[in-house]
């Protein structure tokens, strides 16, 4: 691997500015990760509740259609 950092610097600062790139590119990750989670959970919920209020629906019509015996 071709070491990208000038010679004339510190080898120690080199490996400072990688790892704090690194901790900073991880972080970034972390906050659009949870993000996107977030945004999953209510679309799940939204869909979640959706299909309960459609089964209901389903259960109540079918009742009615049930002959009724007199």
């Amino acid at each position: 691997m071709k070491n990208v950092t000038p010679s004339n610097l510190n080898p120690t600062l080199g490996l400072f500015i990688k790892l704090t790139a690194i901790v900073a590119i991880a972080i970034v990750v972390l906050i659009v990760a949870a993000f996107l989670l977030k945004i999953v959970l209510i679309a799940a919920v939204v869909a979640a509740i959706g299909v309960g209020g459609f089964l209901i629906y389903n259960l109540i019509r079918r009742r009615s259609k049930l002959p009724v015996i007199r």
